[in-house]
């Protein structure tokens, strides 16, 4: 497992449409805007060519014949996906956009998209997938640690020292410090200032 880091290039905004001439509108639009791009022609090939598990943006059609936008937010959440979601609506589509709000997605547009407020929803987007990926990281790194251990960080987050958490816990003063160290390298947390900045994290 390699500790997370913040992409230091600019996020490929992920295109799907499956009408080409929507595809080369959207894919103009946005690349005028300054963003790198990747079209696609369905869901289903984006799923089967790109790592879920990357942050990302995604702009979508929410009406695609193999998989639609709807059941393609699903999938993302159902593998907790950090990829980040815009939906491009048409008309009478507004109650499936907000549908889809709900389930997570980042934003929705309503064609035809202007481009500041693409731009905008793409930014919002792009923090979104980047906060959601280290949040789920940080969990992955949680699920490591033993009950034991995990006491020992709930301690740790209330600010009490070893000897009050040994205490609590009725164990020795040397016992809390191998849990301790031992949630300190599974948290991949150089100080406790850190573990806590990643349990809030967990908690929010």
């Amino acid at each position: 497992m390699t500790s997370f880091e913040v992409p230091s290039a600019q996020l490929v905004i992920h295109i799907i449409d499956d009408e080409e001439s929507v595809r080369h509108s959207c894919e103009f639009l946005i690349s005028s805007l300054g963003f790198p791009t990747q079209v696609w022609d369905s869901a289903l090939t984006f799923l089967q060519q790109v790592d879920i598990y990357d942050p990302a943006v995604v702009v979508s059609d929410l009406m695609l014949p193999d998989m639609s936008g709807q059941e393609l937010q699903v999938y993302l959440n159902k593998h907790d996906s950090p990829i980040a979601l815009i939906a491009l609506t048409g008309n009478g589509e507004i109650a499936d956009a907000v549908a889809m709000l709900k389930k997570g997605a980042a934003d929705y547009l309503e064609k035809p998209i202007g481009s500041r407020r693409l731009q905008e929803a793409i930014n919002r987007a792009q923090t979104l997938t980047i906060k959601r990926a280290k949040l789920y990281y940080i969990r992955t790194l949680y699920t490591q640690l033993t009950d034991k251990e995990r006491q020992v960080a709930n301690e740790l987050m209330q600010g009490n020292l070893n000897k009050i958490i040994a205490d609590h816990l009725d164990v020795s003063v040397r016992t809390v410090e191998v849990h301790r160290s031992q949630v300190m390298k599974k948290m991949e947390s150089q100080h406790v200032s850190e573990l806590i900045q990643k349990l809030v994290m967990l908690d929010s």
